[in-house]
């Protein structure tokens, strides 16, 4: 519920929540789930997942992307583009109907990669539903600060928002040099990739969105030092959000090398002193929203850096462990409140994508799109546990504590304990912005 936590429960009718209420209150049912002894709350909104690239079928899709988002208590996705652009109206349609027929939860998607020649698409975008635009500071898809400063300017006339991976590339040029002779130690991959570079292109992207208005959501915050970029670009009155990722939560540099290729990502993993202050910043408001940004490859796409980092595909599955992650490293060991869970994994990221009060909250007239949890429940991270096409995972043997144990999307339950309850083809696309108002601080 938007005002807190209820002994009670909810009716649905019609994949809508028609009331909350005390048991005693509750109407007559045809079916009845029993929760007792366990958690009820809103579905997940990931708001950056890489699910579904026709040119990277072997990695991911709809059909298996969100049923690793239904296991995970998932139930809306926010697709990214991964290697494929996503900036006209057929490609629109093309994925929106890939999506209709192969995934079992909803989804919407980013256009991207934003750059000066589709900078005059986005009022047609808008009007087709995606309102989410993807730019990068960096290779291999680098836009200038001039292409940045058009972009939120149309973003800021036009309406929805602007998110940018932040890596200076003058920097990244500059520091790879260091590593020569040192590619055989995954490590190498996180130091040519310095906290600076973050810094200075979140620094000089703020200050674009300072000049000309737009939303800006910087993607994957992995510094303390871009931390404090974003805390005083807030209290300037900035439009700002940005987004952490579980991984960034979990491990830190020092595990690289023991953890090997399958550790790659961009950004990389950082200190446990950036860790800590990740954990800081969620919990203070800095941080808006935690996502996945789930992007594993074939486990041989990993092992081609074992002796060279630089040959290793850059990303990580995810999407199944946002709400693992913030459960067992948040709430069970007090990073975190049960409250603000709810906040940065459901309604903050429906409100940043338009989708609010449609997604990201249990109230009456909302999707009946809901995770029940166990709090307690105590497992052991394995790869046989996750639906990604991949079949392997990061967390590997990590003891965790807490996790869903049923997902229901608009009222009918697409996950159950171990197993997918719902053939593709239930998922819907989601038009940004549709009965939303804009992102506000």
């Amino acid at each position: 519920m938007e005002s807190g936590i209820l002994r009670g429960g909810v009716a649905v009718s019609n994949g809508r929540i028609c009331c909350v209420a005390t048991d005693e209150h509750l109407p007559p049912a045809e079916t009845v789930v029993d929760a007792r002894g366990q958690i009820l709350m809103p579905g997940l909104i990931d708001g950056h997942a890489h699910i579904h690239d026709p040119a990277k079928a072997d990695h991911e899709d709809f059909t298996t992307g969100s049923r690793a988002a239904a296991a995970g208590g998932v139930t809306t996705v926010i697709d990214m583009p991964l290697t494929s652009s996503v900036v006209t109206q057929k490609q629109i349609e093309e994925k929106a109907s890939q999506g209709a027929a192969m995934s079992i939860v909803d989804f919407s998607m980013y256009a991207g990669m934003m750059k000066s020649d589709n900078v005059a698409a986005i009022p047609l975008l808008i009007e087709n539903g995606v309102a989410a635009f993807k730019a990068f500071t960096c290779e291999p898809y680098y836009a200038n600060d001039g292409v940045l400063t058009r972009l939120l300017s149309e973003v800021s006339e036009h309406g929805g928002h602007l998110t940018v991976h932040c890596e200076n590339q003058g920097v990244l040029d500059e520091f790879k040099n260091d590593m020569e002779g040192e590619w055989d130690a995954p490590i190498s991959h996180s130091l040519a990739r310095p906290n600076l570079a973050e810094q200075i292109a979140v620094r000089q992207t703020i200050g674009i969105a300072q000049q000309t208005g737009g939303h800006l959501h910087i993607a994957h915050v992995s510094t303390r030092e871009a931390i404090h970029e974003v805390d005083y670009g807030k209290r300037a009155g900035i439009l700002l959000t940005s987004e952490v990722c579980p991984h960034h939560l979990v491990f830190n540099r020092d595990d690289m090398n023991r953890l090997g290729p399958k550790s790659k990502m961009n950004p990389p993993l950082r200190s446990k002193e950036d860790r800590a202050a990740l954990w800081s910043a969620l919990l203070m408001g800095t941080i808006d929203i935690v996502v996945s940004d789930h992007a594993p490859c074939p486990i041989e796409e990993k092992n081609r850096g074992a002796n060279d980092i630089r040959d290793a595909w850059a990303g990580v599955d995810g999407i199944q462990m946002i709400l693992r992650v913030l459960l067992s490293e948040g709430v069970n060991k007090g990073r975190l409140s049960f409250g603000r869970l709810v906040e940065v994994a459901c309604r903050n990221p429906a409100r940043i994508f338009g989708l609010y009060p449609k997604k990201g909250v249990l109230q009456v007239g909302s999707d009946a799109d809901m995770v029940i949890l166990d709090p307690t429940r105590e497992e052991t991270i394995k790869s046989d546990m996750m639906f990604s096409k991949c079949g392997w995972t990061l967390y590997e043997g990590m003891k965790m504590k807490g996790a869903p144990i049923a997902t229901f999307v608009r009222g009918a339950q697409v996950f159950n304990e171990d197993r997918t309850t719902m053939k593709p083809g239930h998922g819907t696309f989601l038009r940004m912005g549709e009965g939303s108002a804009p992102f506000e601080e």
